[in-house]
Parts: structure tokens; C-alpha cells; sequence
């Protein structure tokens, strides 16, 4: 069952940035349904009360404004208009809407709302923003650059790992899956400079590699931060064998956020 639900989340992410743009965005989206109430389950609990309800519903709008404001974006001025105007609104709202939580917790679960609009709709916005730009000639590879950093970490960490990484965290992870998982992205980065014409040259090609790596790893620590932090072991059961969706893009997050960035220069 795990081999099969990794076989249809990576088929499900390679056809939606070959489909084209109305696809993507929607793999987006579904990304952030799934992720966001994920996120805050975890670091706010389950709804409760009927304001509880509330809060969840004018996040999950926010965020979904802002991950697919892209399809305003052949009238950018109002794209960013619209991006504005919805957060100022948001804001008030969602710290008027602590005033009537009455747990204790309701000024943290309000600090929690905005954070997971940070860490999960931001850099969604992100992916977005990179595949409106350069396609499926970049995001596809970033997305393969992100698969071959886990293998390779996994490979070289399992059979040469001695120094741990991160042991406060993650106790599995070593230096030396680390240093194999960056020097299989910076080698991937090397050959995807042959396989796609004009996108980058092959030094942004191997720096991109290395980029995704070092993201990837922070990415999944960050999340594993959020995990031992909450005593869990996984972010949901919607993945069979794998969890829940954060646990499938806790890399992606940080990744989608670095390769905008690089975007930006080529």
C-alpha cells in the first residue's frame, strides 16, 4: 500500500505540471486544503466550538485567495490589489474572532492561524508564481531534484552514515547522507543542464541542485521540529503508508521558496 500511494502522489504531481496551468493550480489548491487544517489540527487542536469552525473557514479563504490569486495574474495591479485588500480585511477579522475564543490558548492558536498561512500558503503562492514563469521546465525538475535528494540522503545515509545531523530532531539523519544527497542534486542539476535548452546555464543548473538540497533537508527538519514539538508521529493519516499530506510536502514548502527566488535571475 505504501509503494502503491507513493506510485499515485508522484504520478498525480508529474501530470499536473505536464497538463498545464489550470491543472497545477488546482494540484495547488488541493495541496493547501489538505495541508493547512493539517498544520493547524496539529498545532491548535481540533475545532471545538462553533468560533473554532469560524477561525478554520476564514484561514482556509485567506490562504485560498492568496495561492490562486495567480489566475488575476493577466491583470497583475489587480492581482495585487486583490492579494492587499484580502489580508487587511483577514487581519482584523482574525483578531477579533480571538477576542470571542474563550481558551485559554486563544492568543497562540491566533499566532498559529497567521503561521500557517505563512508556512504552507506563501510558498504555495511560490510554486505557483515559478510555474507561471518558466512551466513545467522548471518545476518538474525541482520536484525531481526533491525526490533524488531523499533517495540519495537514504542511500548514503543507511550505508555510510556515522555523524548525525540533526540528532536533536531527526536521529536518522547523517552527515554523510546529507553530503550524498547534495552531491546527487548538484550531479542531477550537471545533467538536467544537457537534457533542457535555456533556462539556466549549467553553474545555475548545479547551484539550483544544491539549493533544493539544502532546502529539502531544512524543510523536513523543520517539520519533524513541528512533530516532536506536538508528540506525533505523523501529520494525518490521508496517505496511506505515508501520512499526511505535510509530511509528503514539508520540502516542498521550503524548496518552492528558494527555486522563486532563483526564478527571479533566469
Amino acid at each position: 500500500m505504501r509503494s502503491l500511494s507513493g506510485i499515485v502522489y508522484v504520478a498525480l504531481i508529474v501530470l499536473a505540471c505536464l497538463a498545464g496551468t489550470p491543472w497545477f493550480y488546482a494540484l495547488t489548491a488541493l495541496f493547501l486544503v489538505l495541508a493547512l487544517p493539517e498544520f493547524q489540527n496539529i498545532t491548535m487542536g481540533k475545532a471545538r466550538t462553533p468560533i473554532h469552525y469560524a477561525v478554520r473557514i476564514v484561514d482556509l479563504l485567506m490562504a485560498l485567495v492568496i495561492v490562486n490569486i495567480n489566475l488575476l495574474w493577466f491583470l497583475p495591479l489587480w492581482a495585487f490589489d486583490v492579494t492587499l485588500l484580502s489580508f487587511i480585511l483577514y487581519l482584523p477579522l482574525r483578531l477579533t474572532l480571538s477576542l470571542y475564543d474563550k481558551g485559554q490558548q486563544a492568543l497562540v492558536d491566533t499566532a498559529y492561524s497567521i503561521l500557517s498561512i505563512a508556512y504552507v500558503a506563501i510558498p504555495l503562492l511560490a510554486l505557483n508564481f515559478i510555474y507561471y514563469e518558466q512551466g513545467a521546465q522548471v518545476v518538474l525538475p525541482m520536484f525531481i531534484l526533491i525526490w533524488i535528494n531523499d533517495t540519495g540522503a537514504y542511500c548514503f545515509g543507511s550505508t555510510l552514515g556515522k555523524n548525525k545531523l540533526f540528532p536533536r530532531l531527526s536521529p536518522k539523519k547523517s552527515w554523510e547522507g546529507f553530503i550524498g544527497g547534495l552531491g546527487c542534486c548538484i550531479a542531477s542539476g550537471f545533467a538536467f543542464s544537457y537534457i533542457i535548452d535555456g533556462v539556466m546555464p549549467m553553474w545555475g543548473w548545479m547551484l539550483f541542485g544544491a539549493v533544493v538540497s539544502l532546502l529539502s533537508t531544512w524543510g523536513d527538519l523543520f517539520e519533524s521540529l513541528l512533530k516532536r514539538t506536538f508528540g506525533i508521529k505523523d501529520s494525518g493519516k490521508i496517505i496511506p503508508g505515508h501520512g499526511g499530506i505535510l509530511d509528503r510536502i514539508d520540502s516542498l514548502l521550503f524548496v518552492a521558496m528558494g527555486t522563486a527566488v532563483i526564478a527571479l535571475f533566469f
